[in-house]
């Protein structure tokens, strides 16, 4: 593989994916086939679907968002899925959406269908292997009556300062304080009460972070030497976890064993722009908000340098 291709792969670039039709799916047999998957972002249906002024039949998702339809497609050779924009949009809109697909950031909508495609991508992967889906992986997660969203101004910054993290009526669940050099964060609960100590490790080859709880250690996280996009990947509780998205952009999910347990994303509310923390098991909000600070840790890192 070439840098160029490393660079383009399905885990460098949100919001398109590629895989070869082995299988020598017609876009009818698509149909068919993404018909039978729930998803948290519509159904499908054939259509048409334009990008850089192209025009082709694809199956369409249109209830994504406001600005853009996720599509699905076959040359034969290959399958892709990608998203254009809806008639009517505005060059400037085509240009932007472009750009977040291509970089992984953008507003909250477009975030929102980069993800969406990154499930749909999973989906096609289980289904090109001959195995049975039902509904995509991040189905119904934000609907359930165990889902728990926090705020964070996005002004904030991880100094010496404290700052809080709150509900969406400003109400401090969390407490945040960090040094000046980034090496250390400590996270209360809203009485001030010490819950987690978040330690970066003094010598390591790329960032690396523990968390603990008193004097146990529960969790471990360390960025990947990439050429794309920053990774990171650890456990806390035992729990394996990848961060998947753009971490620098504040915009990511947190899978657990494979599974999403929550995100981070951008969000606009009546007293300002917020980054939104959402877990999808309430008892997995402490868990969360720790990984949530790491990035936020390294965002600031990068950032500085």
């Amino acid at each position: 593989m070439g840098l160029f291709d490393k660079l383009t792969s399905n885990e460098n670039v949100s919001g398109y994916k590629k895989y070869d039709n082995k299988n020598g799916w017609t876009t009818a047999d698509l149909l068919e086939k993404l018909s039978g998957v729930q998803t948290s972002f519509g159904e499908p249906k054939m259509g048409k679907a334009k990008v850089l002024g192209k025009d082709f039949d694809a199956v369409i998702y249109s209830d994504a968002s406001e600005t853009s339809d996720i599509y699905v497609k076959t040359d034969g050779k290959k399958i892709e899925i990608g998203f254009s924009t809806k008639p009517g949009a505005s060059k400037d809109v085509m240009k932007n959406a472009l750009m977040a697909g291509a970089l992984g950031v953008g507003n909250a909508d477009q975030n929102a269908v980069n993800r969406y495609i990154d499930e749909l991508g999973g989906v096609m992967e289980k289904l090109l292997a001959g195995q049975s889906v039902t509904e995509t992986a991040g189905t119904n997660a934000l609907d359930s009556t165990d889902a728990y969203k926090l705020y964070m101004e996005e002004n904030f910054k991880l100094l010496s300062d404290k700052y809080s993290i709150c509900t969406e009526d400003q109400e401090p669940v969390f407490y945040v304080s960090g040094d000046l050099m980034g090496m250390s964060y400590k996270i209360m609960d809203a009485n001030e009460n010490e819950i987690m100590v978040i330690k970066k490790k003094l010598v390591a080859i790329t960032p690396e972070y523990t968390v603990s709880e008193g004097k146990k250690e529960i969790g471990h996280f360390k960025k990947k030497l990439t050429l794309g996009r920053p990774e990171i990947n650890g456990n806390i509780n035992g729990m394996e976890v990848k961060i998947k998205g753009d971490v620098l952009g504040n915009c990511f999910d947190i899978l657990g064993n494979g599974k999403p347990i929550g995100n981070v994303d951008h969000a606009q509310l009546l007293w300002g722009n917020c980054y939104s923390i959402a877990t999808f098991e309430k008892s997995m909000v402490n868990s969360v908000v720790a990984i949530a600070v790491i990035c936020e840790a390294i965002a600031k890192a990068e950032d500085s340098n």
